[in-house]
């Protein structure tokens, strides 16, 4: 399984919990949006769950379609964001994109027919000059983690219970505790150098990625030979 979650409130089908996700805040992971794109410009936000990105993305002036396959999710999801339910590796809109963002280092997923599928559907969805932005892991920190205090998110404090790895391949338990609750999920990710983002790009008809911080835990990636349909790209 490569995502299994408990604890209270409401469990998605693939383990997630709402109520989990809705105390965990906004910690300025995509404030590097307001500088690339200009106000207005299309966004589909692809795995949104309850819109703590969106809300930022919408702040910025962004006109954003949101996407998750849960409807326990896209039910806290700002009203002022389109919202779908789908699985990102069916989803076909009509609509074309400026920017497609793939957050929750959701280009890890130890499936690489998924992660082509992840990569494909933002691909298919940019208009000729659109660009994807996109979150991994930190293949080092992948590397190195160990059991133990990994560090809090905002109030919601967080601890790795277990670690396993087989290859490029980790599996972590990772817990979470606030005002005495607790929720454990249990998920594996493949670790990913540079060499292997930008392979996983092109196989999906996009160029080598741009890293944005110096981390490299979030990047960019611009959509190759793209058909422009009609509609506003990025000037």
């Amino acid at each position: 399984m490569r995502f299994a979650g408990s604890g209270p409130g409401t469990q998605t089908r693939d383990g997630c919990s709402v109520e989990l996700y809705l105390r965990l805040p906004y910690r300025g992971e995509i404030d590097f949006l307001a500088d690339q794109l200009p106000r207005s410009a299309s966004v589909l936000e692809l795995g949104c769950g309850v819109g703590r990105l969106t809300r930022v993305l919408l702040g910025f002036g962004l006109c954003v379609t949101a996407v998750d396959n849960s409807s326990e999710m896209l039910s806290h999801v700002p009203i002022a964001a389109q919202r779908v339910e789908a699985d990102i590796e069916t989803l076909r809109l009509s609509d074309r994109f400026d920017a497609v963002l793939l957050a929750s280092c959701l280009i890890n997923v130890p499936d690489a027919a998924l992660r082509d599928a992840f990569l494909r559907c933002a691909r298919e969805h940019l208009m000729a000059d659109g660009v994807l932005f996109f979150e991994r892991h930190d293949a080092a920190w992948l590397r190195s983690v160990e059991a133990g205090r990994v560090g809090d998110a905002g109030a919601v404090r967080t601890s790795v219970r277990e670690v396993h790895r087989e290859g490029d391949c980790v599996g972590m338990c990772a817990v979470y505790e606030h005002e005495g609750l607790e929720w454990e999920q249990r998920f594996t990710t493949q670790v990913l150098d540079d060499a292997d983002v930008d392979h996983a790009l092109a196989q999906s008809g996009f160029g080598p990625a741009t890293w944005i911080d110096e981390r490299r835990r979030w990047g960019k990636s611009a959509a190759l030979h793209s058909p422009s349909p009609s509609g506003r790209g990025l000037g």
